[in-house]
């Protein structure tokens, strides 16, 4: 796989590279510096469209997706341990180096990184 930032679209169920390039550095800067983000062969990373779900649940929608992403990072570490790879969760990053670096739309917020690699 090319060097890249992708974006997973969930029409095709495929990943669409959308910015060309090793951003590793740049993210683990963003994530103040944690090492294993510009370690890791990968990160993934997390982000929603809070107005897709509070539009029909009102303001526990945002409760609803920190679960979703929880559980999906939840099966993304279990995955990766089964895989004999390593994961860390990251949580503590600057929104707007992580948003302004992915290039994401206004309204798609950054939530969770995930670096995974070898250990």
């Amino acid at each position: 796989m090319t060097s890249g930032v992708y974006k997973y679209e969930p029409d095709g169920h495929q990943l669409a590279r959308i910015i060309d390039g090793d951003k590793r550095a740049k993210l683990a800067d963003a994530a103040l510096a944690q090492p294993w983000v510009k370690e890791g062969a990968i990160s993934i990373v997390f982000a929603a469209v809070y107005e897709r779900t509070t539009v029909k649940y009102g303001d526990r929608g945002i409760r609803y997706v920190h679960m979703e992403v929880g559980h999906a990072a939840q099966n993304l570490c279990l995955q990766a341990t089964a895989m004999g790879l390593g994961a860390v969760t990251v949580g503590a990053f600057h929104d707007g180096q992580v948003t302004k670096l992915l290039n994401l739309p206004g309204d798609e917020k950054p939530l969770y990184i995930i670096p995974v690699g070898r250990k």
